[in-house]
This record gives C-alpha cells, structure tokens and sequence, in this order.
C-alpha cells in the first residue's frame, strides 16, 4: 500500500531535510510552486511519497537543495524564474537565462492579472 504525506517546514530548513531524505535513501521526484510562494519537495522512496512543505515571501531566500540532489538545479531555475522565488547557491543557476519568455516572472505577473480582473 502506498503512504502518502505532506509534512509543513520553514523555507529555511529545507537544505537540512533534503539531507536527511538523501540519507533515507528517499528520491527527489520533483520540486513545484505555486502561486502563493508555496514551496512543494516531493520525495520518493519505494512506493511512499513525502512531501515537505513550506511557504516563502518576497524577501526571504530559499537555499538550494542541488549540493545534495544535484539534478534539482533545473527545477529551481524554473521556479526562480518563472515564479521569482530567491533561490541561492543553485550549483548551476542559469540567472535568468534558463527560459525566453515575453513577460519577466510569468506566473506570478499571472497572479497579479487575476487579482486585478477581480
């Protein structure tokens, strides 16, 4: 049977947990944003998935967990660039070259619309 969990933590000890996760012999499986500055790390491992969570905000920086899942630089490219998320000490961070795109931030100038139109 799988097991499925999602687990809160603060932004600023998601370097330490992912560490731990390595340990576990946990996967990433993948990093998503959300609109709201929610961070989501999935991690597998066998068939149990854990999600940790956490939530940032404009001035605060997220440190990279790509020292310890080394392929995880192309998702918080992604997210710094397309939701402007403070990721730091990417190990190969693209600094805003890994998408061309018309709108500087898009997902969160998407946002920004929504709350306009309401």
């Amino acid at each position: 049977m799988q097991k499925q969990e999602i687990i809160d933590i603060e932004n600023i000890d998601i370097l330490n947990k992912a560490r731990e996760m390595k340990s576990a012999d946990y996967r990433l499986g993948q990093i998503m944003a959300l609109t709201d500055l929610t961070l989501m790390y999935c991690f597998v491992k066998d068939e149990n998935l854990l999600v940790l969570r956490c939530s940032t905000d404009d001035s605060s920086q997220v440190e990279s967990i790509s020292s310890v899942y080394s392929y995880a630089y192309m998702y918080e490219n992604e997210i710094k660039e397309l939701f402007g998320i403070n990721i730091v000490n990417i190990n190969l961070d693209f600094d805003g070259n890994f998408y061309e795109t018309s709108v500087k931030m898009p997902f969160r100038a998407a946002e920004s619309k929504v709350k306009d139109d309401e």
